[in-house]
């Protein structure tokens, strides 16, 4: 409920204004792929913008979803392990997985914010990777840990 809870926060109040145009739907997920700094322009305009402030309410927020969401990983992934076998296996490795997507958002966070500070004249490719980098890494570990619960978690019927 709590990981539902912070997801809805996030999505709620403030709200970005119609400056901001993004490649993909979402200014959160798009400012994530960033390429250079004209997306970075296309999606909170240069400092000081609304966008800007609105970015950085949602990365403070999404520090608490991250909080909800690891936790959630690490439970269900306790409880996969305690189905022995290579549910066990699977169980663990889930739960150091959403641990490991959850440590990687934190430092993707980390970089938003960085970034918010700065015009974009000075925005550097450097600090266009330091986001995409863990970014990538989130999103990949987050789907390796939901396929790991998955098999995990369904249960199979049992052959003669």
């Amino acid at each position: 409920m709590l990981t539902v809870a912070t997801f809805a926060l996030l999505m709620g109040r403030p709200s970005f204004t119609n400056a901001s145009k993004p490649r993909f739907g979402d200014p959160l997920l798009a400012l994530q792929f960033a390429r250079d700094v004209q997306d970075i322009d296309w999606i909170l305009g240069d400092a000081p913008s609304p966008d800007r402030e609105v970015m950085r309410v949602k990365q403070y927020a999404d520090f608490g979803f991250i909080a909800s969401y690891a936790g959630l990983f690490l439970a269900l992934g306790t409880l996969a392990s305690r189905k022995g076998g290579w549910r066990r296996a699977a169980g663990i490795a889930a739960a150091i997985c959403g641990l490991a997507a959850g440590v990687f958002d934190i430092i993707e966070n980390r970089a938003i914010l960085n970034l918010l500070d700065v015009p974009l004249r000075a925005a550097t490719p450097a600090m266009i990777a330091a986001i995409r980098g863990p970014s990538t890494a989130k999103w990949v570990l987050a789907g390796v840990t939901v396929v790991l619960l998955s098999v995990s978690l369904i249960k199979t019927s049992k052959t003669s």
